[in-house]
């Protein structure tokens, strides 16, 4: 028997969406006792949203400071040229930049907006110098550094 593919989002769905975000490693029998349904039903229902594609996947939340990386950088990135083009090849050259923990193509007084993480100014220099200065086709780069970080969530409001 296949599992249907979610539609229609109720009540139980939003529960487990809330919980599963909160601990993605909570047992499928407290997830049950949590929504008040059999364990059995719990599991289906989930498959359905992971088959739908509202739980894209599951991870562990690491910690970059603890990790050695210090810095985190905002990157405002403007392309000489804004056509089809040029915007995919950027979009692709930047994919193997393990630096580059996300980027938003976004509107405004630049094109693209990057999160970067690295050790300390010494390798953020490094990657402009070896990395982002090979990009072909950006006009310019702007560095903003991350202060402090007062609110960090993964949690969509539902």
């Amino acid at each position: 028997m296949s599992t249907p593919v979610k539609t229609h989002l109720d009540d139980k769905d939003v529960q487990l969406l809330n919980l599963l975000q909160t601990d993605g490693r909570i047992t499928n029998a407290d997830l049950a006792k949590a929504v008040n349904l059999s364990p059995p039903s719990v599991l289906q229902r989930v498959r359905a949203l992971e088959k739908a594609g509202l739980i894209r996947g599951y991870v562990a939340l690491l910690d970059p400071d603890r990790l050695g990386l210090k810095i985190t950088a905002l990157v405002m990135i403007s392309l000489s040229l804004h056509q089809e083009r040029p915007i995919e090849q950027f979009r692709k050259q930047i994919q193997d930049i393990p630096e580059i923990q996300e980027c938003y193509h976004v509107s405004g007084d630049f094109d693209f907006l990057l999160k970067v993480l690295v050790r300390d100014i010494r390798a953020y220099e490094q990657l402009v110098r070896e990395k982002f200065t090979k990009i072909k086709g950006i006009q310019q780069i702007k560095t903003s550094f991350v202060m402090g970080i007062p609110k960090q969530t993964t949690v969509i409001p539902l």
